[in-house]
């Protein structure tokens, strides 16, 4: 699949099906490593002696962690001792039941190359029709997916294994190259900086925030926590009906509905069910998120800081249940 749609996108770039004389926008999205994740026949078994690293918590006890994890146990000790899929759990079809971790860990990753291949054709398309100083190139993705940690093979939970996406941005005639910026931020950011670049309006208020000065300035200071969510199934106005009444949740896999906060490398996690909880992490020392420091005393100033600023982002995006969290 990357292939073909490298192939459509180079047209594109090339001006077929487009007016050349107008700005245009591109969305290429590459669904070959999404399951059943079929890598091209020329990667396939690039990694085939690839040694895969086993994530610390694939199997419990997982001290400190909410008890749905246990219940979302994906992975079960083959033969060997080696993880392979447990049945009954749904996830990527490349992942059947029974198969072995490092099997599919590998497959995964031999779908990764095309997509390497395909942005490498369409940078140098770019270049070669004399537009890409004057692009704005965003490399990102919908979501991670975790890979064993915290015993999963599932996207949805809180996790930066499950959550956390790439994100490289690239506009040569306006913004620094070469620059990390280490603030964390999300999704509805990129709208609310690709209508700010384009200078679009829309009649609706955002509830991202434009990112320029960031791309601009990558080292500035940035004040705002970054947010995010699991709605499960719910949408719109049914979902604070369904935390404001305690009505029973529809959520998506198994994972609890949730609230999530990053800021200044620590991630706080407010679970909307009632029994799971909440949950801190040091994302610097423990990047793996590992250790759960909610009941550590000398956390609760930061505890304090991070729950109200998730109460400040529900107060702004206007979330009907922005007073159910004490």
């Amino acid at each position: 699949p990357a292939d073909n749609y490298t192939k459509w996108a180079l047209d594109y770039i090339h001006g077929k099906n487009r007016d050349a004389a107008k700005p245009w926008y591109l969305w290429v999205c590459h669904g070959s490593i999404h399951g059943p994740s079929t890598p091209a026949k020329r990667h396939k078994g690039l990694y085939k002696e690839a040694e895969v690293p086993l994530p610390a918590d694939i199997f419990p006890p997982r001290e400190g962690k909410p008890d749905y994890l246990n219940k979302m146990q994906a992975w079960a000790k083959g033969e060997d001792g080696h993880p392979v899929a447990k049945a009954g759990r749904k996830a990527a079809a490349a992942s059947k039941d029974g198969r072995r971790f490092d099997d599919w860990v590998r497959q995964v990753n031999e779908c990764v190359p095309a997509i390497d291949e395909s942005v490498g054709q369409l940078v140098a398309a770019l270049k070669e029709t004399g537009q890409y100083d004057n692009t704005l190139v965003i490399y990102t993705a919908d979501q991670g997916f975790a890979m064993g940690e915290h015993g999963l093979r599932i996207k949805l939970a809180p996790y930066d294994a499950n959550y956390a996406s790439p994100l490289i941005v690239s506009m040569p005639s306006r913004f620094p190259t070469g620059q990390v910026c280490d603030v964390p931020v999300n999704g509805p950011d990129l709208v609310a900086t690709m209508l700010a670049m384009t200078g679009v309006k829309v009649p609706w208020p955002l509830h991202g925030r434009d990112l320029t000065p960031l791309l601009a300035q990558p080292a500035a200071a940035w004040p705002h926590a970054c947010y995010y969510e699991n709605m499960g199934n719910e949408y719109g106005a049914k979902v604070s009906q369904t935390i404001l009444t305690g009505a029973k949740q529809d959520n998506s896999h198994g994972v609890p509905l949730y609230s999530a906060v990053v800021q200044d490398k620590f991630k706080f996690v407010h679970y909307l069910d009632g029994q799971s909880g909440e949950e801190l992490y040091d994302l610097q020392n423990d990047p793996e998120e590992l250790k759960n420091l909610i009941g550590d005393p000398s956390q609760a100033e930061r505890i304090a800081k991070l729950r109200e600023a998730m109460k400040a982002e529900l107060t702004r995006t206007e979330a009907g249940f922005a007073t159910a969290l004490k």
